[in-house]
């Protein structure tokens, strides 16, 4: 006689194509779909046992959660949008992967968008992302435009802007006054004896302004400003290197050149490497970011350094807090460190 079929329902059976539930993860793990939401959502609230258990069922079943769902029951996201200028720099990297680490130990995902440098575009992304309902944002070395500031103010999520200056575009400001930075690498300069002077710099607003701190302390201490160069974002080594010539015939007795970033003082010493100029002496030469290229080269670069990876820290300690409805500061200054290497 033939065994007799089993009666027994198979936990992790469903009908072909059907997509899995979270109840099918439920019955799997011999768990109610609560626990499987708190596995999900809020693992510290259960047993490291319990856990294991539906964790395992999630990966067998290959289990996906729907998380609009879980957006429109429990009206939040668990998504967190960070819109930064560009990838094309390493200069942001530090500060992102921190902010990223801090806050999926929190059990929120951060989706990356790229504002690019222009007001119009980064206003558009600002206006798109908001319609997916994150919990919170994050705007890196943002400009925004008059119309993105209103649509933020009516959205009401948390905002944390980084690499910003003092003013008041967001719930929390992480970061530093550029301005301030121009100024004290043209003191640091100055007190180095040199006297004439020249930029080599991207166009895009933060550089802006410390270029501006840059010139009025040249100018208060007596320098010259002899030339400056001044480039569509984002900073490449290339531009750099072409940079080089000119600012040869504009100084030709010599003087010190502030880059808006490390990549292209970095085009600067290749350049100056491979046609003979002899630096500090013909040419003192300092970078912003403290890039770990310039560390690399020979000689090594004087620069600006900034803690990306305390500031992204910092700004997702603040995220959470306020995702909590605790109270933040409206600032937070990071300090800056100007790194005396071999290039002044």
């Amino acid at each position: 006689m033939p065994p007799k079929a089993s009666t027994t329902p198979d936990p992790e059976a469903r009908p072909p194509g059907r997509t899995v539930r979270i109840t099918d993860v439920a019955a799997a793990a011999g768990v109610s779909a609560i626990t499987v939401s708190r596995a999900l959502n809020t693992p510290d609230r259960l047993t490291k046992a319990t856990l294991r258990r539906v964790l395992s069922a999630v990966d067998r079943l290959g289990y996906v959660p729907n998380l609009m769902a879980g957006a429109l029951a429990s009206r939040r996201s668990r998504m967190i949008v960070a819109i930064v200028p560009t990838i094309a720099t390493p200069m942001y990297a530090d500060a992102l992967q921190a902010f990223t680490n801090a806050m999926s130990q929190a059990g929120y995902h951060v989706v990356l968008g790229l504002g690019g440098f222009d007001r119009r575009e980064e206003e558009q992304l600002i206006i798109t992302l908001l319609g997916r309902q994150p919990d919170g944002l994050l705007l890196v070395g943002s400009a925004q435009s008059a119309e993105a500031k209103k649509r933020l103010a009516e959205a009401g999520i948390p905002t944390v802007e980084i690499w910003g200056d003092a003013s008041p575009r967001a719930d929390l400001q992480v970061g530093f006054s550029h301005a301030g930075v121009g100024e004290a690498v043209a003191n640091h300069l100055c007190d180095r004896g040199y006297r004439s002077f020249g930029i080599v710099s991207s166009d895009d607003i933060r550089a802006m302004e410390r270029l501006d701190g840059f010139r009025r302390t040249v100018e208060r201490r007596g320098g010259r400003l002899a030339v400056q160069r001044l480039m569509a974002p984002p900073s490449t080594i290339m531009e750099g290197r072409r940079s080089l010539a000119p600012l040869l015939r504009a100084l030709p007795e010599g003087g010190a050149v502030f880059c808006s970033s490390d990549l292209l003082a970095a085009g600067l010493l290749i350049e100056a490497g491979a046609s003979g100029v002899a630096i500090p002496a013909e040419l003192a030469i300092c970078g912003f970011g403290d890039l770990e290229i310039g560390q690399a080269m020979k000689p090594a670069l004087t620069t600006v350094s900034v803690d990306g990876a305390e500031m992204g820290q910092l700004a997702a300690r603040c995220m959470t807090d306020r995702l909590a409805g605790n109270p933040i500061p409206r600032r937070i200054i990071v300090p800056v460190e100007i790194i005396q290497r071999e290039t002044t």
